[in-house]
């Protein structure tokens, strides 16, 4: 079966069971800290994918990535996948549950970078157009990347407004260049 699909179908009955349960906040807190993790420590996927590591190790494994104290949905859901064994899907249906929660909320996903630490009432500025065009709520990343020298780059969703001065000077230079090979 598709990894795709698979995921798909697991976070959605995960998002059901959640509404049920009253802990789709909670499960979300919990889809994010573990998605954290992953991309934390990349062994963690390894780790679930040992065929000889007994379930009940996996499942604590699971349990601690997840923040510790984790709902009783989770819990539930959890010992689901593995009796399922799609361990190994975990993170592709935590990502897809993300997914589904932002959507149902009407949260967009924003990567904001700069290259230094922006103040709170520039934040808010930038948060606040993007809410007033789409409106729906922005939850935001914020990155410090010193190589885009100045400005900011905005990503949302699958918009990306480039207003760096690193992205002003590749542009200027890839201009300069298209206009010298005309020449030649």
């Amino acid at each position: 079966m598709n990894t795709g699909l698979i995921s798909v179908r697991y976070a959605t009955a995960l998002f059901d069971f959640a509404v049920e349960t009253k802990s789709v906040e909670r499960v979300y807190g919990e889809a994010k800290m573990l998605t954290h993790m992953f991309l934390k420590m990349g062994e963690l996927r390894i780790v679930l994918d040992n065929p000889v590591l007994p379930q009940s190790e996996k499942r604590q494994l699971i349990l601690n990535a997840a923040g510790g104290s984790t709902s009783k949905t989770f819990e539930h859901f959890t010992d689901l996948l593995l009796k399922n064994g799609r361990e190994n899907q975990v993170q592709y249906i935590m990502l897809k549950y993300i997914d589904l929660y932002r959507k149902d909320k009407n949260i967009l996903y924003g990567k904001l970078t700069t290259a230094f630490e922006v103040d709170k009432a520039t934040e808010e500025r930038l948060i606040s157009l993007v809410t007033d065009k789409t409106g729906g709520t922005l939850e935001l990343e914020k990155v410090v990347d010193p190589e885009i020298l100045g400005g900011f780059m905005l990503e949302v969703e699958d918009v990306r407004w480039d207003a760096s001065l690193s992205g002003q000077l590749t542009r200027i230079k890839n201009e300069y260049i298209e206009r010298n090979r005309r020449i030649v």
